[in-house]
């Protein structure tokens, strides 16, 4: 394969990868090629490749990383490099490896385990768990946690973070999977690279934009009945992206301060907790 058709199938490899806000390139100086990616999205992005690209008459000097986190608003991180071996005979890319995108770092292991959550809504309410960590209707196997609340109520921050993704126009619930992907809701991405998301606000109840910093105790929406659901209720989960399951994600058990604020624990199912800071 002559040099222009090597690249190209690079130009093929950065058409696969066009997203509004990722941008994959090369640049090619003497012998060397070198793909880069920008991007500039507010959170990272996550690269898993199927495998490593295949090559001949060239070199790639470096281990090809399985997977590649972009850190959000970077600019230029180095994919990978290729180095021609022979420059007085033909070079090509004999193969790109199929690849999958993820929001967020799936190779995250270190963040705060001792983060003390607020309770999601505001000073003086209280509200039953009734359906706790690992329960019965739709949170097996799930560290997810449901506040039975009235339609309406606010919703506010239980953490601090910036506003990843929302839907706020749905207007239908049902006590099935049918309605499954029918629920308003906002995630926020903290500062530890964990996410938290709050479903089943009512339509029109998000409160907040993309980008938006927030801070712990903001209004950020209103509770509802949409999507799955058996009636009002807030659904609160934290995760961290994963792709080892076919959830893509690894939900986390969450310390809440409760009462004044000066006792913190893992809420359970079944009890009432009230806010008083």
């Amino acid at each position: 394969m002559k040099k222009t058709l090597a690249a190209s199938l690079l130009l093929q490899f950065t058409t696969l990868f066009s997203q509004k806000n990722i941008k994959i390139y090369h640049e090619k100086k003497g012998d060397t090629l070198t793909i880069y990616a920008d991007n500039q999205e507010i959170y990272p992005m996550s690269f898993v490749f199927s495998g490593v690209p295949e090559v001949e008459n060239m070199k790639i000097p470096v281990l090809f990383k399985i997977t590649q986190v972009l850190p959000a608003k970077s600019m230029k991180n180095k994919i990978t490099y290729f180095i021609v071996d022979d420059k007085t005979k033909g070079w090509k890319v004999k193969k790109i490896p199929n690849y999958m995108m993820y929001i967020g770092n799936v190779t995250l292991k270190n963040y705060d385990k001792d983060y003390q959550y607020d309770l999601p809504f505001k000073k003086g309410k209280s509200f039953n768990i009734y359906q706790g960590y690992n329960g019965n209707f739709s949170h097996q196997n799930e560290n997810s946690l449901d506040f039975s609340m009235p339609e309406g109520t606010e919703i506010v921050a239980a953490r601090e973070g910036v506003v990843t993704d929302f839907v706020n126009h749905n207007n239908r619930g049902c006590p099935t999977r049918n309605c499954i992907d029918q629920a308003n809701y906002i995630t926020i991405l903290h500062p530890d690279g964990t996410f938290a998301q709050y479903y089943h606000l009512k339509q029109n109840g998000v409160k907040v934009n993309i980008g938006d910093q927030v801070e712990k105790g903001d209004v950020i929406g209103l509770s509802g009945n949409t999507g799955w659901s058996k009636g009002p209720h807030l659904h609160f989960v934290c995760y961290l992206p994963r792709v080892e399951n076919d959830k893509y994600r690894e939900t986390l058990k969450t310390l809440f301060r409760i009462g004044n604020g000066t006792k913190k624990e893992y809420l359970v199912e079944k009890k009432t907790y009230s806010k008083e800071y």
